[in-house]
Formats: C-alpha cells, structure tokens, sequence
C-alpha cells in the first residue's frame, strides 16, 4: 500500500514539473529568436551605405571683366602746337595709365626685302633679284631700314599688293609693305587708356588749343 502510494506521489510531482517546466519553454525560444534578429540587424546595418547626404555645387568664380580700351583723336593742331601738344601727353602718360601715338594724315606704300646682314650680303641679293627679272629694285644706305632693297613706293594698299604678286611670280618671296608718312604731311594724336577719367584730363588741356578738336573714335587693332 505504501509503495503505491509512493508511486502516485512520484507521478503526482512529474507531472507538476512539466507543467510549470513548460512556461518558460517559448520565452527562451523567443529570447534565442531575437538574439539571432538581432544580431543579423546588427550585421545589416554595418554592411548598409551610408545614406548619400546632400552636398551644395563647387562654387564657380565669376569671370573677372576686362577693361575696355578707349580712343580719342586729336586734330588740327599745327606743327608749333603738336609739338607742345607731345610734351602735354609725355607729362600725362608719366602720371597716369594712358598711351599715345603720332598719325600722319597722308601716307604712302613701301614694298621692300627686309634688311639683310651687311651691304655684302645686300648687293648679291640685288644682283639675285636682277637676275631673277626684277627692275627698279636698289639697297638702303642709311637709316633704319639700311642693307633693306626697295621695291618702289605706291600710293595705296592696292598698288603695292600689284608689285608683291609681280615680284613674287618671279619667285622672290618675304618681301613686306610698310606704311610710311609722305613728305610735308601733318599728324594726328590717338590716346588710348582703360581709365574714363584720364582721357577727361584732355578735355582741360585743348582749351589752350581752341582750333583743334577730340573726338571719341574706335582704339585701332594694330
């Protein structure tokens, strides 16, 4: 009797030990599952690119203007007045930022051969050109343009372009055409500066003169 008894007790108490066995069994299962989310999370995030932010354009610089060149013409000076006249403007340009170069009213054309090493090397290219058929041709004695051999001076840009092409059928190439004033001809200022207010200066300077006049011209290319 007592040995059933023991038995039934025994039975009693594995069954109690079930039950209260089996409330924690989902949590630890649960704990383990979150655990392994978790950590898979975890991977994820530190795998993940980082979110792209939003960056402001390179600033572009802006163009820095450049300073218009300006041009006035002074005529009608006579020879004693230009000259004082170039003096005023040698003052000027020494003060401010300002240039100046002389005109002549009337020119004409050069085509020459540049100048050559010595009057040696001078007269045999004469004498290659003489043989070569070319007339009215002789060498520079003097001045800037000596052991030079000149090929004529004409009136216009156009007649001298008709002796380049004669010469150069001929086959002597590299001649040049300069402009040069002719004899006796008067001139005439062209002042050029960036600066509005140093060309106003000239304003102040011409009432000595009051027979000659400045006006606003385009600043030549050349």
């Amino acid at each position: 009797m007592k040995k059933l008894v023991g038995i039934l007790l025994l039975a009693n108490l594995l069954v109690a030990a079930f039950f209260v066995g089996r409330a924690y069994w989902p949590q630890a299962a649960a704990e383990k599952t979150a655990s392994m989310n978790v950590d898979r999370l975890s991977l994820r995030s530190q795998s993940a690119p980082p979110e792209p932010k939003d960056t402001p354009p390179p600033a572009v610089a802006s163009p820095v203007p450049v300073a218009e060149a300006l041009c006035v013409e002074w005529r009608g000076l006579n020879p004693e007045e230009f000259a004082r006249v170039r003096e005023q403007l040698k003052a000027l340009v020494g003060e401010q930022v300002m240039s100046f170069t002389e005109v002549p009213l009337n020119t004409r054309r050069w085509v020459i051969f540049p100048p050559l090493p010595s009057a040696q090397s001078a007269a045999a290219k004469l004498a290659e050109l003489a043989a070569a058929g070319v007339q009215d041709a002789f060498v520079v004695k003097t001045g800037d343009w000596q052991n030079a051999i000149s090929l004529g001076l004409y009136a216009n840009d156009e007649a001298a372009g008709r002796r380049v092409r004669e010469v150069e059928a001929k086959g002597v190439l590299g001649t040049r055409v300069e402009v040069l004033p002719r004899q006796g001809t008067e001139y005439f200022f062209v002042i050029r500066s960036e600066d509005p207010d140093a060309l106003k200066s000239l304003s102040g300077i011409r009432q000595a003169y009051p027979n000659s006049q400045q006006s606003r011209v385009a600043c030549p290319t050349s």
